[in-house]
């Protein structure tokens, strides 16, 4: 069943008051970002970004702040926001260029005085072998790790408003494997406060994750809670949801469950790349060609979450343990200390080339950044959250039990319920969500298994950015096995309004495009501000293993790089497109016979 209604028909429906509705426990959403790197970052401060942890505070709080020669602030403040600087010789690239630390070997003052260029990326090569586990003299003294640890901790502690903003405590472990080319294994680390351990881990402790696994064990044991995050693993080269561990053993239980139990979450889209699916996984999705990038597109079972999510229900059946029932969250992955996911708003991400802001290099110079030009990759993402209220144990406790989502930087509000029997019987009224948790579970939730003559049907809401463009769709992908292989399907279940679908193709129509490159402008005129629709999955079988998640799909927008072209008045390079379709997904619900 699909429904396509606008805000109005939304207010003549079943449910009423949907933007209004308060759920049990007065769930509210919250949005914010947990990857974002400082000059305490050894690749950052090899692009000579100087913001601190205070100043990604500061910004994220919606504080002007000072980059460059440029008073940058954003649109929208945060609600929460995790400085998440890789582990990795964790503040001491930062000292050596400041003089503090005498390094081995020659060279080095040549690559300290660097401008950019290419003696820029000679010198991230070089302070990036951390990345690979290697210790280097002065770059791994413990001592100087320890106290810039401490350093973060207490900017987060100063930036702490409990009920207005939340700063998490974090770090990046980020083990790079050379059996591929630079194989990611990346994961951010965030804790739940308010007690955290004397060192972060890092690749220089272990290039295994099974070695973080168990230092987030032991420091359970001490009442220390965390949780990791995986992401880039677009980048991992078939590694991040393989079928094996990294010493090529086959997953079995106790692993998959030390996984699960750790690693609640996937990162699904940020600056270098989408991996929700590419259109080699998915042909028959029309909006699979999202913001992806070249890099390890040959091994993408392994590397892209839609089809890493099957692998896990392959799993499961095998052993009965899934290692990859994760919910979803965008973040940036910025490394110059700005959350700035605001296309129109875009000072940059990467430091001293910033500072240049030469448009010409940006626009018309094609060479390759991880596989793709970087005006071709948009300003993502964004975490959303739906929690009692903004503190670190509220927002934690909503990430540990996946009712999240993501964005790729808009400020879209989506909640999905799946239930069983007819969603209607919630009823209408301001508090229809808060008899939609007693009826059924939220994004991220476990659907229990029972004998039921229909599917399960499932509730969708979604609002659009009051500072960004209407809603074109939503739609619920499911992906599921039967007799031993994987299947996947999109359905379009909202829709707005004074369109319909092709009985030919099936597909449905589109929602048009009003953006205007020369200006780079557009208009709401088209999609809707609200959707609202239900939907039972017509194939269900009781005996399969199952998940399902919704996609929200904006009407198209500017991209930041169409905003400078524009300013400067040079042309957008070929092969970077002037638009794109912001979207947002929901943490899956599974359902498991």
């Amino acid at each position: 069943m699909a429904v396509s209604m606008s805000v109005a028909a939304v207010c003549n429906a079943a449910f009423v008051s949907v933007v209004t509705a308060q759920p049990v426990a007065e769930r509210h959403v919250f949005f914010g970002d947990l990857h974002l790197h400082t000059s305490y970052s050894l690749d950052a401060a090899a692009v000579k970004t100087e913001t601190t942890p205070d100043d990604a505070y500061r910004f994220a709080k919606g504080e002007p702040v000072r980059y460059y020669d440029r008073t940058v602030v954003r649109h929208t403040p945060l609600d929460f926001l995790a400085v998440t600087d890789h582990a990795e010789y964790l503040g001491n690239v930062q000292l050596a260029l400041q003089g503090d630390i005498d390094l081995p070997g020659d060279g080095w003052q040549r690559l300290f005085a660097h401008d950019g260029g290419p003696v820029m990326f000679e010198f991230m090569a070089r302070v990036n072998r951390g990345l690979f586990g290697e210790d280097t003299p002065g770059l791994s003294n413990p001592a100087l790790v320890a106290g810039h640890w401490r350093d973060i901790i207490d900017a987060a502690e100063r930036h702490y408003e409990p009920g207005r903003f939340t700063s998490f405590v974090g770090f990046e472990y980020s083990p790079n494997i050379r059996a591929t080319p630079s194989a990611h294994l990346h994961r951010n680390v965030i804790f739940r406060g308010p007690d955290y351990p004397d060192m972060p881990f890092a690749s220089t402790d272990s290039l295994n994750p099974e070695s973080l696994w168990a230092y987030a064990d032991a420091n359970r044991e001490r009442g220390i809670d965390s949780l990791m995050i995986p992401h880039n693993t677009n980048i991992s080269y078939g590694r991040a949801f393989s079928f094996e561990d990294v010493d090529g053993e086959p997953i079995d239980a106790e692993y998959a469950a030390t996984r699960a139990r750790n690693e609640p979450l996937v990162e699904i889209t940020q600056n270098k790349g989408t991996t929700e699916t590419r259109p080699e996984i998915s042909p028959d999705d029309e909006f699979a060609d999202f913001e992806l990038i070249d890099a390890g597109r040959d091994q993408p079972g392994g590397s892209y979450v839609r089809p890493g999510l099957l692998r896990g229900l392959e799993i499961a059946e095998r052993i009965g343990v899934n290692p990859f029932e994760q919910g979803f969250i965008g973040s940036t992955d910025f490394h110059s200390g700005l959350s700035t996911s605001e296309e129109d708003n875009f000072p940059g991400a990467l430091g001293l080339s910033d500072s240049h802001r030469d448009p010409v290099m940006i626009l018309q110079d094609l060479s390759p950044i991880i596989g793709s030009p970087l005006a071709a990759l948009s300003a993502s993402g964004i975490a959303g959250v739906w929690a009692e209220e903004n503190t670190r144990e509220s927002i934690f406790d909503a990430l540990r039990r996946r009712e999240a989502f993501a964005t790729s930087g808009p400020l879209i509000r989506v909640r999905m319920f799946a239930g069983w029997g007819d969603a209607n019987e919630l009823g209408d009224g301001p508090d229809w969500a808060g008899r939609a948790y007693e009826w059924g579970v939220p994004m991220g939730g476990a659907l229990a298994g029972r004998e039921e003559p229909r599917g399960p049907e499932f509730v969708v809401h979604a609002s659009k950015d009051p500072f960004s463009g209407n809603l074109d769709r939503i739609q619920i992908v499911k992906l599921w096995r039967r007799n031993g292989r994987s299947f996947e399907r999109v359905y379009d279940v909202a829709w707005s309004p004074d369109r319909a679908v092709d009985d030919a193709t099936g597909r449905l129509e589109p929602v048009g495009n009003t953006v205007d490159a020369e200006t780079a402008t557009y208009e709401n005129t088209i999609g809707a501000a609200e959707l609202f629709g239900t939907w039972r999955d017509p194939d269900f079988d009781p005996a399969e293993r199952a998940l399902y998640y919704a996609r929200v799909i904006e009407i198209p927008t500017p991209r930041w790089a169409t905003y400078l072209s524009v300013e400067s008045g040079v042309p957008l390079g070929e092969g970077i497109p002037a638009w794109l379709q912001e979207r947002a997904w929901t943490s899956p619900v599974y359902y498991t016979p």
